[in-house]
């Protein structure tokens, strides 16, 4: 065969096996990307921020009619029992306002999401780095072909023949698969330090983030955490400061539940419902869904907050 004619040959071949592995991931669309996902349950596979991204671009805003911004202290909060709104967990474990805000955003290029409920915690403003891969409207071109999808399938079959336990729910809810006896190194990191640092350029994205929702017509409901009270006790001052320190950047007219005011000693006070201190057992996280429902179900009816039809 002559150079020309191999060279030729060589490149059809690779380009129609291209456009066939493509196509095939078009039909698979484990990110509700490619087809309608309206009444789909697709639940993370692979790496979680990179599937969340991807799942917040169509997935969400077509079933969805809320999203939850927090980091790992929110990730295991059962969200789909709150009656009066359809929640997507966007909660990343150790994740950032700056991941956060990207998930937001995407979720926001179509219409159906119009409540975000945003956590009001240290952890979101302590850095300003993406973990593990930068998430941005590009992402979308791994969902044709790459290593992230291959893990994702990876992952995906793993679980579908039982070897690997399903870590997530088609709500983006995350099941800790290992107990968090104690803090991660981050999150030890942040707690031991005398002030709570608050990165400036994580500071200015979560503002940034807060002025663009409601300049879009998006209600907002935040939400401060609940922390055991026994790591409360040297840490109570400091915590006090970052969060008065936000409301008065965040300013008023909002919705807040606050999870650390009088009303809440009792359940900060029951080891049991923690398990290192700021994240929730199952039976924990439960308790602070159920209150959330009831909540949002009291604001509902009082037309405080406002659904959108769907």
């Amino acid at each position: 065969m002559r150079p020309r004619y191999w060279l030729l040959t060589t490149l059809s071949t690779i380009l129609i096996a291209t456009a066939a592995i493509a196509a095939l991931n078009m039909a698979v669309d484990i990110y509700g990307l490619y087809r309608p996902g309206r009444g789909r349950r697709l639940p993370v596979f692979g790496d979680d921020r990179v599937a969340k991204y991807l799942l917040s671009m169509r997935y969400v805003p077509e079933n969805f009619n809320a999203l939850l911004a927090g980091g790992s202290v929110s990730a295991n909060w059962d969200i789909t029992a709150i009656q009066g709104l359809r929640v997507y967990n966007g909660s990343l474990d150790g994740g950032n306002i700056i991941e956060e805000k990207a998930l937001i955003e995407a979720a926001l290029e179509r219409p159906g999401v119009s409540v975000i409920l945003l956590l009001v915690n240290p952890a979101l403003t302590y850095s300003h780095e993406f973990q593990t891969v930068e998430l941005k409207p590009a992402l979308k071109r791994s969902a044709l072909g790459s290593l992230s999808l291959w893990n994702a399938y990876r992952n995906m079959l793993s679980i579908r023949i039982g070897r690997t336990p399903q870590p997530f729910d088609y709500a983006g809810t995350e099941t800790f698969l290992n107990a968090r006896s104690e803090m991660n190194v981050n999150m030890k990191a942040m707690w031991s330090e005398p002030e709570f640092t608050v990165d400036p350029v994580a500071l200015r994205a979560y503002l940034d983030l807060v002025a663009n929702l409601r300049a879009r017509g998006v209600q907002i409901v935040f939400i401060i955490p609940a922390t055991s009270e026994h790591l409360l006790e040297t840490k109570r001052a400091p915590l006090e400061r970052y969060l008065d320190r936000m409301r008065s950047e965040i300013g008023t007219g909002d919705l807040w539940i606050d999870f650390l005011s009088p009303e809440g000693e009792a359940f900060r006070k029951t080891r049991a419902n923690f398990s290192d201190g700021v994240h929730l057992t199952p039976d924990g996280a439960r308790q602070v869904v159920a209150q959330l429902n009831a909540a949002v179900n009291r604001w509902i009816a009082e037309r405080r907050l406002v659904v959108a039809k769907r």
